[in-house]
């Protein structure tokens, strides 16, 4: 077997996977690249560091912090479980973008028949393309696998949950994210009407968990690491003021019961 003598310069990786220089650095920093030297000091990458950046990509693609990637690849340490991961996240989107297709296409085909769609099938019809459109990206795919159980996830997902349902819910949402911008800078979290606020936020909440601590926990952490996440941020229908708010003000209500 001819030895492996392929070797590239950080420019010239940075170039290729399309990603800076400063970023080798930072992953190099974390300890997931170990690039060899040559006698004048200067990175290159052969081809085992070239897998192993191919699969830190892969895996910060589907939204893990660097800590994460580090533990996954400390465990298997190979391109093929970082694609496999990022392959199953990618079919679990790519089932839900081709059940909304088909609903789509079905609805469409009876209007262009002449013909209407019931309650039910325009319900479905707006459940599953609200689905597609923020929920169930790649990346919220997998940052829903990383803070919810298998079972909790099969749970959510086979809730009943009209077009009507979705309207409430979002309207309520909406007024309270309102009601927390009309408190103004610096509200108190323990004022009389900040505590109404987030008694009808906790009861949205105890709503979707259905009193179920472990979902209310699970539900609280995946907010929170998606509000970190600029991508993902912007599918959220809270800004990261209002989530910070709404927290002091929970503590302020566990204080008082």
């Amino acid at each position: 077997m001819k030895p492996n003598v392929f070797q590239e310069t950080a420019a010239a990786v940075a170039k290729r996977f399309g990603v800076s220089v400063k970023a080798l650095r930072v992953y190099e920093d974390a300890g997931l690249l170990k690039p060899a030297r040559t006698v004048a000091g200067w990175r290159i990458y052969r081809q085992p560091e070239i897998e192993r950046l191919s699969a830190i990509l892969a895996l910060k693609q589907l939204g893990l912090p660097l800590k994460r990637i580090g533990d996954l690849l400390r465990g298997s340490g190979d391109l093929a479980a970082a694609l496999a991961l990022q392959e199953a996240a990618l079919e679990d989107a790519r089932s839900e973008a081709e059940q909304a297709l088909a609903l789509v296409r079905q609805a469409h085909a009876k209007l262009k028949g002449k013909q209407s769609l019931s309650p039910d099938e325009l319900g479905k019809l707006v459940r599953s393309t609200a689905m597609s459109e923020t929920k169930w990206s790649p990346k919220m795919e997998a940052l829903a696998q990383k803070h919810y159980t298998p079972e909790q996830l099969n749970k959510l997902r086979s809730r009943e949950f009209s077009a009507e349902d979705q309207a409430r819910v979002g309207a309520a949402w909406t007024q309270i994210f309102a009601d927390v911008d009309a408190l103004g800078a610096n509200a108190d979290p323990a004022s009389a009407k900040a505590l109404e606020i987030g008694g009808r936020a906790q009861a949205l909440i105890a709503d979707f968990t259905q009193g179920d601590p472990a979902l209310f926990k699970a539900a609280g952490a995946m907010n929170r690491e998606a509000m970190t996440d600029p991508d993902l941020a912007r599918q959220m229908p809270m800004q990261v003021g209002h989530w910070q708010f709404l927290a002091r003000v929970f503590e302020e209500l566990k204080k008082q019961s």
